[in-house]
């Protein structure tokens, strides 16, 4: 199938509604200049017939041949001088013949007048004047027939043929010119669309070569036009920049997970190795080591699970519906009551966030979960809940200053927590499901000390 250019289209789109508009106007144009001539010919017709009955111009020779206008004797059909009636002075800018009630003609002045049966209806009776187009030798006239006070009737005719044959150049004409504006209109839509496409072919390009080589460094240019164009090629710089920070944000997920992986890999290796190489091991030692073995295995499930969340878009595409957040927090809170003998507060006030409320309900657990795991055991733990910002305070030793600006990152662990267990991902998850959901996370130390205030904010 043949593929024509957006160009070509939209030229030929102009050129056929120029075309059509020309076409348009010049028919409603012909028709209004036909209408407004038919008028004014029937105007002259029904005055020219007044004038007539008025006894205001000459009649005809009562011959019944008439006479045209040069005092000559004029061709028709013979007609009954005793019935002829007195006509007034006739032209030759016009035929007339009258006619008796019979509908015979009785005196003629030009061009014999073809007679109908309406014709000779009006004859006999009174009516209204009968207006009508004729042709007589290929050429077209105007008649009119009117009736006559004590019978007969009065035709007067005009031709229309001149007038006709100009409207018909002038028709001819405006389509030639509107043929010339359709083809002028056609070749400027072309070359402004052209111009206009031009920075959308570059973008084509450009995303081609992003298809082609994965290099999403490529940028548009135009990106600073203030139109529809600028603001696609922004779009556009924007996603790749997006794209390009996803596929770098992936890239170090994969080396950092692989460096966390390494560890407790290496020491569920060794631990085996051991069993395998050592079967006469006490059971005391045996049970210890496969203990570490199923600690080993565990925390690698946990880390495993949370780097597939942090690679997945999971949050993203949930539906967001109102939520309370105070809600939210409390089966959070009543989840971990069942796990650790910590004891929590909670102050909540109703606090409607838009959310999707499993993802939310697990940040809140991660840092309920965070502040388990640095608190002392049996330690107080408070949470708080008030205008879409929710907070966690715990009573371990806090975070020092220079580790609160990465507190959320990947795989990030302080010096003081590097001795606990955990992956180091937990955080960071609350950070993506609070960057979802359009908040933003924060961390503080607790007043008065000691202990660290973790929590988030978000819009309601």
């Amino acid at each position: 199938m043949i593929r024509s250019s957006l160009a070509a289209r939209v030229a030929v789109a102009v050129a056929a509604l120029t075309f059509l508009t020309a076409g348009l106007t010049t028919t409603l144009a012909i028709i209004s200049t036909d209408d407004e001539v038919r008028g004014d010919v029937d105007a002259f017709l029904k005055e020219r017939s007044e004038e007539i009955l008025d006894g205001t111009r000459q009649p005809p020779d009562r011959d019944g041949r008439g006479r045209n206008g040069n005092g000559q004797a004029g061709g028709g059909d013979a007609v009954d001088p005793a019935v002829a009636v007195p006509l007034s002075p006739t032209e030759l800018d016009a035929s007339v013949q009258t006619l008796d009630e019979d509908g015979v003609v009785t005196a003629r002045v030009g061009l014999s007048i073809p007679v109908t049966d309406d014709d000779v209806d009006l004859a006999d009776r009174k009516g209204p004047d009968e207006f009508r187009t004729i042709e007589i030798d290929g050429e077209e006239f105007r008649v009119i027939t009117v009736h006559i006070d004590g019978g007969g009737a009065l035709q007067v005719a005009r031709s229309i043929d001149q007038t006709t044959s100009l409207l018909d150049v002038i028709r001819n004409r405006l389509m030639l010119v509107g043929a010339a504006l359709a083809l002028v209109a056609a070749a400027i839509g072309w070359f402004v669309t052209r111009r206009t496409l031009r920075p959308l072919s570059e973008l084509t390009a450009a995303a081609e070569q992003v298809a082609t080589t994965r290099d999403l460094d490529t940028a548009i240019a135009d990106a600073d036009r203030d139109d529809e164009i600028g603001r696609l090629a922004a779009t556009y710089n924007d996603m790749l920049g997006a794209l390009a920070t996803s596929r770098d944000q992936q890239h170090r997920l994969v080396h950092d997970a692989a460096h966390e992986l390494r560890t407790p890999l290496t020491s569920v290796n060794a631990n085996i190795d051991l069993l395998a190489h050592a079967p006469d091991l006490p059971a005391d030692q045996r049970d210890e080591i496969l203990s570490s073995v199923r600690t080993e295995l565990r925390q690698l499930g946990t880390l495993f699970t949370e780097i597939i969340e942090l690679a997945t878009d999971t949050h993203e595409n949930a539906e967001h519906v109102a939520v309370d957040l105070a809600e939210i927090a409390e089966r959070a809170v009543d989840d971990l009551r069942r796990r650790a003998d910590n004891p929590v507060t909670v102050t909540a006030t109703t606090s409607v966030v838009s959310g999707d409320a499993p993802a939310l309900e697990r940040a809140v657990a991660n840092l309920l979960g965070n502040a388990v795991k640095y608190s002392p055991p049996r330690s107080p733990i408070v949470v708080r809940v008030a205008a879409g910002t929710l907070t966690v305070t715990d009573a371990g030793p806090g975070i020092s200053a220079e580790d609160r600006s990465r507190v959320f990152d990947r795989f990030h662990r302080g010096v003081d927590a590097r001795a606990q267990p955990g992956s180091g991902l937990g955080l960071a998850i609350v950070a993506k499901i609070v960057d979802d959901h359009g908040g933003s996370v924060f961390v503080d130390e607790a007043r008065p000390g000691p202990g660290a205030v973790v929590g988030f904010r978000l819009p309601n």
